[in-house]
């Protein structure tokens, strides 16, 4: 399989993938990837974004303070393999930011 060049949004506003850098002030990640791993990075993102926390929570259950920095901290373990695969499939440039990010 040959792999494509593709950005790599991780802004909680707009986290995407795409084939194209957006022109505005985003901070995309250069990666080549191959479709499974292009997949793989969509179903991170999903992911992400489905524990992504939503205000209306904190009035269903302002004292559950636990259930809350386990969602936190899921959404953190997510992220960190999201930067890992961007690690992996960056070029020098995107290795030596993500590097820095840890």
């Amino acid at each position: 399989m040959s792999r494509e060049r593709y950005f790599v949004t991780v802004d909680m506003a707009m986290m995407q993938i795409s084939t194209f850098k957006t022109p505005d002030n985003t901070i995309q990640y250069e990666i080549y990837a191959t479709n499974n791993e292009v997949d793989k990075i969509e179903a991170l993102i999903e992911q992400i974004k489905s524990n992504d926390f939503r205000q209306e929570e904190l009035f269903q259950r302002p004292f559950q303070e636990k259930k809350a920095d386990e969602d936190k901290e899921s959404t953190d373990n997510e992220l960190q393999e999201l930067f890992k695969v961007i690690y992996d499939l960056g070029t020098i440039e995107t290795k030596e930011v993500v590097k820095d990010l840890k």
